[in-house]
């Protein structure tokens, strides 16, 4: 495969979206929710994972979403 794919900003605000909200999960399943320097590392951890883990996921989806809508019409 050596098509080029772009990277839309609608690629990067949904990457933020389900990192930050996901940063929040992991690391309320990891320690006790408090306002503590610990749990906010715990939570820009848990984004940095989830980013770095999700990007070409995400682009996927919409490669994917973007090709049934192509098919469709």
């Amino acid at each position: 495969m050596t098509e080029e794919v772009p990277v839309r900003r609608t690629d990067l605000y949904a990457l933020v979206v389900i990192s930050v909200v996901g940063g929040f999960v992991l690391a309320s399943w990891m320690m006790t929710p408090a306002l503590s320097p610990a749990f906010a590392n715990a939570i820009f951890v848990g984004m940095m994972l989830l980013a770095f883990f999700l990007f070409i996921p995400v682009m996927g989806v919409r490669l994917f979403i973007e090709d049934r809508k192509k098919e469709e019409s």
